[in-house]
């Protein structure tokens, strides 16, 4: 008798992969068989009278007033999309990599200012620009050439404003993180000061400026750690007429981890905000943590993140959408996977939620396959290798590893866990926990709460020093938007209180 896997037996009946998985649990469907972690079940088994998805009513629940930000360093527009679920719109963006610009504006509905073209004169009709808008402007350029006096002319002549709420900023990370050269001369550890920069020129009311840990370690003259107490003291200097006060200087406070605001990764942030001096009531609080052990709600888990979509076998493409949501009942879970789909999150008009975007499972060669298989769930490739040589299993070991040992490649998730960090080197690091693959860009994106209407533009893999950012790497450097949004709720509120 022929076998086929949930995975099979979904796309051949048109339901959903956990309401298969529901059914096999309860013996509902005959001759199912639980062999290890799977469900096998008979090809001739007929299709289950229960199983059909039904829709669920979509409710949104939308800020009603809308403060304004300049999003510097965006990224594909994750703190951009936590601020928009807060109630913060990004009037002004500035990216250099061009999938990334392209990943934002199709997700954003932005307009796009190629600042090259702008500054040679080669933009045709560039006036079109500065016209009366309520869309953003994304420009695609290099931030050092992005100077004051454009900035207050869009504002001014697209937006009929001389500032905003906020400037917000992560500068590159990588000459200050731990897995980095963090060589003291590199040119990317001043970027940083365009986000004060900026802020300066328009005189924004608050900034906020995002980075890794290793910042806190990072040399400046010699001096191990000096580099963070120079940006404290530089953000807080005088210039221009404008001065800002930091809301806190503690490594303790400034460091948030993203588990602790419902993003289903153990992803950890620095985090400074400031305020102007010239609204001496304006202060700012960090987000209370919501998420953990004695915290509100549980962490959310690899499995409650992925749970409804797709799964897929290596190689293969599938986004069509059948889970019913409704079959969800715990509070919480059931607001991250809404929230997924569309739902308190401003999905687009075009979003339609039966159709997912960017769930491609990576092919693998024999030997990486072979290892895959040979990987437990919590295990990385050198925790695999030790076990296997502890088992005398050095031919195995030989015909399926590489000479040199990564500690960070190849781990398989656990789903009853939150992930590891996302990085830009998501697709080599991560394995999925039940299925012997890498994991799709879809999936890296929901364990950094990216919605499933973002559309993640450009190719889907490229080697890691190529110029272009792949879909992989446009979504290892993203903030996680919930941060975004913990931390633009509390921003909201700043500016409640001042103009109360």
């Amino acid at each position: 008798m022929a076998m086929i896997s949930i995975a099979e037996a979904s796309k051949k009946w048109g339901i959903s992969c956990r309401r298969i998985q529901i059914l096999c649990k309860e013996g509902r469907i005959a001759g199912a068989e639980l062999v290890g972690n799977y469900w096998t079940i008979p090809d001739s088994s007929p299709k289950p009278s229960d199983g059909r998805a039904s829709r669920y009513s979509k409710v949104d629940k939308l800020p009603t007033k809308e403060f304004t930000s300049i999003d510097l360093f965006c990224g594909p527009g994750g703190l951009a999309t936590g601020f928009k679920w807060a109630g913060i719109k990004a009037l002004i963006a500035v990216e250099w990599s061009y999938w990334t610009v392209q990943t934002y504006s199709k997700s954003h509905n932005a307009d796009v200012f190629n600042l090259e073209d702008y500054l040679s004169g080669k933009m045709e009709n560039p006036e079109q620009y500065f016209k009366p808008s309520d869309k953003t402007l994304l420009i695609f350029g290099d931030i050092n050439k992005v100077e004051g006096k454009l900035i207050k002319r869009i504002l001014k002549e697209r937006f009929g404003r001389t500032s905003v709420d906020i400037v917000t900023g992560g500068a590159p990370c990588e000459s200050f993180s731990m897995a980095g050269d963090r060589k003291e001369e590199d040119d990317r550890n001043f970027l940083y000061q365009n986000v004060l920069r900026i802020a300066r020129a328009v005189k924004s009311k608050m900034f906020l400026f995002e980075n890794v840990k290793g910042l806190f370690s990072k040399k400046y003259n010699g001096v191990p750690g000096a580099m963070y107490e120079h940006i404290l003291e530089e953000f807080e200097t005088p210039k221009a007429g404008v001065q800002y006060k930091l809301a806190s200087k503690d490594k303790k406070v400034v460091l948030l981890k993203a588990i602790e605001y419902g993003v289903p990764q153990a992803r950890e942030r620095l985090i400074l905000v400031g305020t102007n001096a010239k609204y001496p009531s304006l202060s700012f609080n960090y987000p209370i943590k919501t998420h953990g052990p004695g915290k509100q709600f549980p962490y959310v888990t690899v499995g409650e993140a992925l749970m409804d979509l797709p799964q897929i076998e290596m190689g293969l493409e599938d986004n069509i959408y059948t889970f019913d949501l409704n079959s969800v009942t715990e509070p919480e879970r059931a607001n991250f996977l809404r929230r997924m789909r569309g739902d308190l999150s401003m999905a687009p008009e075009t979003f339609s939620q039966n159709t997912l975007y960017n769930h491609k499972a990576p092919g693998h060669t024999k030997k990486m396959y072979q290892r895959i298989t040979l990987i437990h769930q919590g295990e990385g490739m050198q925790d695999a290798y030790d076990r296997l040589i502890g088992e005398g299993k050095e031919s195995l070991v030989a015909e399926c590893f590489p000479k040199k040992i990564y500690m960070s490649r190849n781990r398989r998730l656990k789903p009853d866990e939150p992930s590891c960090t996302i990085t830009s080197h998501c697709l080599d690091e991560l394995i999925h926990p039940y299925i012997n693959r890498g994991m799709s860009p879809r999936e890296v994106a929901r364990l950094q709460s990216f919605p499933d209407w973002y559309q993640f533009q450009g190719p889907y893999v490229k080697f890691h020093s190529d110029p272009e950012q792949d879909q992989y790497e446009q979504i290892g450097d993203a903030i996680p938007p919930l941060l975004g949004l913990a931390l633009g709720a509390e921003i909201v509120e700043s500016l409640k209180r001042l103009n109360s």
